[in-house]
């Protein structure tokens, strides 16, 4: 919160006293001179920026100190209205009005335990409140003072204090309570054009002969400055806006005196503060609705990039913690199936078939995590070089068939029209049919069958991979990308819900696309699209997605050449 009032507010006791010092002489002063000025009518200043000093001093007091304060403006006010030349039981009442005024806009305004502030919708929404209610408190005490003491009529004096008073907190406070801070430097040459516009307009709208209308061209430029610039240049061309026009107005001069001659230039100052109020609080509350949605989105930023540096600290530690595990889990692997060779009884072969199994199983997710933490810092695949995709599917097919024949699966593999040569990561790409193959033998029950396509599409290649298994419900489809998921029709089975994420990772570090659909009935059915050469994988994703659905599933039992039917 860096605003004058709170530095004040938190700054040592003996310069917050000199402070407040300061600012009632300053109270003293601009009581003087508005007393003095030619157009005081009806016993009422035409505007009394004394208020606004004795507001402030207010809202930089502590506690108990607020209520000496109060006493102080009392005296101080007084003063001034006696050195004004009124008569001391006015000055009296005078005196009473402005210390009361401070007393309620210090207390809606200010909590007792931190100091004001003017940040916020909400913030400009108290102080509005604040101001119209220490107005209307001084309006009626000054004007039943005036009653009593002189010939003034009630009402008059009332309509001519609230303006008064209100135009003169409303307009200077907010430079107090607004935070400070350095402006973008990339917008200095917009401010000062804005600025030189500003005064333009201002020479324009409020000088000699203009017609009450133009005045309303001030307002696009206040808003400009809302958008552009924060709620603190907007409070310093209000006040700035406020000085001109109010000091033109009291010389007889600008829109609000034309046509005024019969009303008197007192009551054409009543009308331009009114107008200038209304424009402070309609441009203030519009300025703290930009200043907070900015903050919020700063906030955002913050968050975000701390969470990426959490994301970042998490693949750290799963790296090295993966690399940590993957000595003993190697040594415990290696003496297990060591310990497999030799002469045992069926219950010490059977516990080491389940270390063996459970080790290798632990040695997979160790690489699996190794792999997703590799690809969350780098962005680069393999070693690009020349692929034959319909070797490296035949490979694949013929490798994953022990475990495909283990679990009573069909495995077919069909090759369609080519030819079937890419630029690719050999080692990627056959991780990814590695993967995928797997995870279709393992999904799908005794006596299923999966299908294995390879296919040539318009600029790149397609594999797809074809299961009548369990399938995966439509509605967690978007979801078995992400890491650790699982398939609630995939809970019976082992896993650690790190193949698809991993298999998409890779996918897209060799520029190509993934797509998965099921009814979660009758089996999956997985596409890859690949381009032949990464560097044009984004100018041809177009053509991939138009030719995603080409290579459909093969039909059942069909052979292609070269590849095993594993039944």
């Amino acid at each position: 919160m860096n605003n004058l009032v709170a530095m004040l507010w938190a700054a040592p006791r003996h310069w917050r006293y000199t402070a407040i010092l300061l600012i009632l002489l300053a109270a003293y002063g601009l009581g003087l001179a508005s007393l003095a000025a030619p157009n005081a009518q009806f016993g009422v200043a035409a505007w009394w920026p004394a208020a606004a000093a004795a507001v402030l001093a207010m809202l930089v007091a502590r506690g108990w100190e607020r209520a000496a304060v109060a006493v102080l403006v009392v005296l101080v006010s007084v003063a001034s209205n006696l050195g004004g030349g009124r008569s001391l039981p006015v000055a009296l009442g005078f005196g009473l009005a402005n210390a009361l005024e401070a007393v309620v806009v210090t207390g809606i305004l200010a909590n007792r335990d931190e100091p004001a502030r003017l940040h916020t919708v909400s913030d400009v929404l108290r102080f509005t409140v604040a101001v119209f209610c220490g107005a209307v408190t001084i309006g009626l005490i000054a004007a039943s003072t005036l009653t009593v003491f002189t010939s003034a009529t009630f009402g008059t004096v009332l309509l001519s204090a609230i303006p008064s008073h209100a135009f003169a907190v409303f307009v200077l406070i907010p430079l107090a309570l607004v935070q400070s801070g350095r402006g973008r430097a990339d917008r200095r040459l917009e401010l000062l054009i804005q600025v030189g516009f500003m005064l333009l307009v201002l020479g324009i709208a409020y000088g000699p002969g203009r017609s009450l209308p133009i005045s309303f061209l001030i307002l696009p430029l206040l808003t400009w400055a809302a958008f552009r610039f924060g709620i603190k240049i907007v409070a310093w061309e209000l006040c700035g806006t406020a000085l001109v026009a109010s000091g033109l107005t009291s010389m007889g001069i600008g829109s609000f005196t034309t046509g005024q001659a019969g009303s008197g230039i007192g009551t054409a100052g009543s009308f331009v503060q009114i107008f200038l109020v209304t424009y402070a609080g309609s441009v203030l509350l519009l300025a703290a609705e930009l200043a907070q949605r900015d903050g919020l989105l700063d906030r955002e930023r913050e968050v975000v990039n701390a969470l990426r540096d959490l994301n970042r600290q998490k693949d750290d530690f799963v790296s090295s913690v993966s690399h940590e595990l993957r000595t003993p889990i190697t040594s415990i692997l290696g003496f297990a199936e060591e310990l497999e060779d030799t002469t045992l009884d069926p219950d010490q072969a059977r516990f080491t078939r389940v270390i063996v199994r459970n080790s290798h199983r632990l040695a997979q997710l160790v690489e699996d995590l190794l792999d997703l933490s590799k690809m969350s810092t780098e962005s680069d695949a393999g070693q690009s070089e020349p692929v034959d995709v319909a070797a490296l599917v035949a490979e694949c097919v013929e490798e994953l068939a022990p475990q495909a024949q283990t679990a009573e699966v069909s495995l077919t593999v069909e090759f369609g029209a080519g030819p079937f040569n890419v630029h690719s990561s050999a080692s990627d790409l056959r991780r990814v049919l590695t993967n995928l193959v797997s995870n279709a033998v393992k999904f799908t029950p005794p006596h299923g069958q999966v299908w294995v396509g390879c296919s040539a599409g318009a600029d790149g290649m397609l594999l797809t991979v074809s299961d009548n298994g369990i399938g995966i419900p439509p509605a967690d489809i978007e979801k078995v990308f992400g890491r650790f998921f699982r398939s609630a029709s995939a809970e019976s089975l082992a896993g650690t819900g790190l193949g698809l994420p991993l298999t998409k990772g890779l996918v897209d570090r060799l520029g190509g696309t993934i797509d998965l659909q099921s009814d979660g009935r009758t089996g999956t059915h997985v596409t890859v699209a690949l381009p032949r050469d990464p560097a044009l994988a984004g100018r041809s994703a177009a053509g991939r997605a138009g030719t995603a659905t080409v290579l459909r599933r093969p039909r059942r039992g069909f052979v292609g050449r070269d590849a095993p039917n594993v039944g």
